[in-house]
């Protein structure tokens, strides 16, 4: 046996004796948990998220104030694109105009 092949042999046992490390919840994290629900659902703490109630009902009504908003400029951003159409199409007809009318006083002004 080479010392390559004993190298790689040894290399292989190493890897496979080593496991992905892994990083699961301790347990007192879990019992703390599952305390702090229970004495929240008995009665004698409030649930620890109801202190964000103000906060979330405020997000709430400026999400709402957002919302209607944006609805009016959707509104906006449609006349003005109506507008644009409309005063495009008036240029438009007002180049086409100039390539088929002649006009005589053009020509008295510079000659």
């Amino acid at each position: 046996m080479s010392t390559s092949e004993g190298h790689d042999n040894a290399r292989r046992a190493r890897s496979n004796s080593r496991s992905r490390p892994t990083t699961p919840l301790r347990p007192s994290s879990r019992s703390s948990f599952r305390e702090s629900a229970q004495r929240s659902a008995d009665g004698h703490e409030p649930f620890p998220l109801n202190a964000f109630e103000p906060a979330f009902a405020e997000l709430s009504d400026a999400v709402a104030d957002l919302e209607a908003n944006m609805m009016h400029f959707q509104l906006m951003h449609e006349s003005l694109a109506r507008f644009g159409e409309s005063f495009a199409s008036f240029l438009y007809g007002l180049n086409m105009n100039a390539f088929c009318v002649d006009f005589p006083e053009v020509s008295e002004l510079l000659g």
